[in-house]
């Protein structure tokens, strides 16, 4: 695991850490010059007043199974992803998640007025280890896509199986 908080050394071999990083990174959605960030376990009062809805996720294309992929490769995936959120017809704005100290960007949606199983069932089609999904003025919660192992008793995490 590096210093920076980042999943880019944690892998589905050691769900526990990969939740950390999860868990610690910061995800950034633009509304014209302004930023808003989010995390797990935060509440997302900003966004929500922006972009209505009753339910909410942040799902990328990035990095399948965890594992660093060409920019190229990462690119055709979240354009697979964009058509597929196009199809459905959800509200869905760019966005970006990175380590706290902002290294290890990777671009990805919020998802307004999708309910959560749509969007684990998304994160598992583009094989996500992990995607937000939360529901208005409750905190962000992180959907870890795998089974729980044992000891992992971390805040606003569901493992879902």
């Amino acid at each position: 695991m590096s210093d920076h908080g980042t999943h880019e050394d944690a892998t589905q071999d050691d769900p526990i850490e990969l939740a950390r990083a999860f868990a610690r990174a910061r995800y950034c959605v633009e509304f014209g010059e302004t930023t808003i960030e989010l995390g797990v376990g935060e509440l997302a009062a900003e966004v929500e007043a922006r972009v209505p809805a009753s339910t909410y996720g942040f799902i990328t294309a990035w990095n399948p199974d965890a594992e660093s992929q060409p920019t190229r490769d990462n690119a055709a995936s979240d354009d697979a992803l964009a058509a597929r959120l196009a199809a459905l017809g959800v509200d869905a704005r760019r966005t970006w998640a990175q380590a706290p100290d902002g290294e290890y960007r990777e671009a990805g949606w919020l998802v307004a007025g999708l309910d959560a199983d749509r969007a684990d069932a998304l994160g598992r089609e583009f094989d996500q280890a992990g995607i937000l999904a939360w529901l208005a003025g409750e905190p962000v919660r992180l959907h870890m896509l795998m089974p729980r192992p044992p000891g992992a008793d971390l805040p606003h995490v569901d493992w879902i199986e």
